[in-house]
């Protein structure tokens, strides 16, 4: 068991706070482990009701539609899902009642046989545990990757053993809570201004992030970027052995020599790939490199997989991914950039002249941080609720339009490069306005770019 909160076990009366994916998946691992499950929603709608019903069949109690204290008090733990917010009324409850609050991640951890790397950072997550699972099944081990990516860890633990290689990718809103969380090895990748509009300044998300290695022990490993500034405040948190990854210095981790990506981990040295292998270009996409390289090889993949694994992957969908190329214009989906600093990835990326499609519901960016890289675009097509906001942010310096939909906004983008350059949807912005989720925005965008291209 790990942490000071004891692990629930058959007939322990746990509360779950939220039924998306992760609430769902704690749940159905706690009933599997024979604890009494309580389930309580605040949203209402058909679907929710049908995974209730399932819930139900299994032995869990549930509410949708709104929270009532009932379903707190009595409870040994409550499990929260990432996306409640401390300030919710069942966690207020639960903690005015001396009721311990955990979240999936936490709460999911201390049944995980298998070894965990963790990864989080503000951009580049999902692609940087891509490329460590891949590394590691290269090199012959069993590895699963899981998390914040898509599957909570709590669905995938009647599949881990011991030599299981766990990689979860996990966010701000999964660490901010944690209790005892600790991974074999932590990865921060980067940190911008992100979630602000949660976190309430950068700060306190910094704090979150860095909650990744505050249980961690000496034999455990942080893994931080040695290129930005604020690793140096994560650095103090840390509680592990500390290891780098850098694009501009030799480092004890992974770096840069002479065109080529090096290992230096004691046990694990060699050069991996050169850089001109890597599968896209950008400051980014090498740092996600290095990233992956040497969290890899800390838990057991070898020089060789990381290099073969880097020469051949081509990426994920909705990241900077190559749509059509029409009348030589390119079209490039980058639906998954929610963050100012993931849009000046993609603009530093891609080919120009730029036609950029940004927009969508703000988490609090500075998008002021844009104007040094107005040089690289030809135009802006703006959609979504704070298009205006970026628009006030870039007015005068290049020609700005706005677009009610997403076939629109491909529409005039490419009237806009006309015959040559790219059209690039990297939104910095949240979908929940518009779309479903970036996934849905970054399928509409490819509808509308089949439209224009015939």
């Amino acid at each position: 068991m790990r942490g000071p909160i004891a692990r629930p076990g058959p007939g322990t009366a746990v509360t779950v706070l939220g039924m998306a994916r992760s609430g769902l998946a704690a749940a159905e691992w706690l009933l599997r482990v024979g604890c009494r499950v309580r389930v309580t929603e605040k949203t209402d709608s058909a679907p929710l009701r049908a995974q209730a019903r399932r819930l139900q069949k299994m032995g869990a109690i549930v509410e949708c539609g709104g929270h009532t204290r009932a379903f707190v008090d009595g409870s040994s733990l409550v499990v929260a899902s990432p996306g409640v917010p401390a300030s919710a009324d069942p966690i207020r409850w639960a903690l005015s009642s001396g009721i311990p609050v955990v979240n999936e991640l936490d709460m999911a951890s201390w049944y995980c046989s298998g070894r965990i790397v963790a990864v989080t950072g503000s951009n580049g997550k999902s692609t940087v545990v891509t490329l460590i699972g891949q590394m590691l099944t290269e090199s012959g081990l069993d590895a699963i990757v899981c998390g914040n990516i898509g599957t909570p860890l709590s669905a995938v633990l009647p599949r881990v053993g011991p030599k299981t290689r766990v990689v979860l990718e996990t966010s701000s809103f999964q660490l901010e809570q944690n209790k005892a969380f600790h991974p074999e090895v932590g990865v921060v990748l980067n940190l911008t201004d992100n979630h602000l509009d949660r976190h309430g300044s950068f700060a306190e998300y910094q704090q979150a992030k860095g909650r990744m290695f505050a249980y961690q022990t000496p034999s455990e490993w942080a893994l931080l970027n040695a290129d930005q500034s604020g690793s140096s405040a994560l650095e103090k948190l840390a509680q592990g052995q500390l290891v780098w990854f850098s694009r501009k210095r030799p480092v004890a981790g992974a770096y840069f020599k002479n065109g080529e990506l090096v290992l230096n981990l004691g046990s694990t040295n060699g050069t991996v790939c050169k850089i001109n292998q890597l599968y896209g270009r950008g400051v980014h996409h090498e740092e996600n490199a290095l990233a992956a390289s040497c969290a890899a090889a800390l838990m057991g993949a070898s020089v060789k997989a990381c290099g073969r694994v880097l020469r051949s992957f081509v990426g994920l969908p909705h990241r900077q991914q190559k749509i059509a190329v029409y009348r030589g214009v390119t079209f490039i989906n980058d639906s998954k950039a929610t963050t100012v600093a993931a849009g000046i990835c993609a603009i530093e990326a891609t080919a120009g002249p730029v036609i950029l499609i940004a927009g969508g519901r703000d988490k609090g960016s500075d998008f002021t941080r844009l104007q040094p890289w107005v040089k690289r675009l030809k135009a802006a097509v703006l959609i979504g609720e704070d298009g205006p906001k970026i628009a006030r942010c870039l007015n005068g310096k290049i020609p700005l339009v706005q677009s009610a939909s997403m076939n629109e906004a491909v529409k005039k983008a490419f009237e806009l490069a006309r015959t040559g350059g790219s059209v690039l949807l990297s939104p910095m912005c949240t979908s929940f306005d518009m779309f479903r989720d970036f996934e849905d925005r970054g399928e509409k965008f490819v509808e509308a770019v089949k439209t224009v291209t015939g």
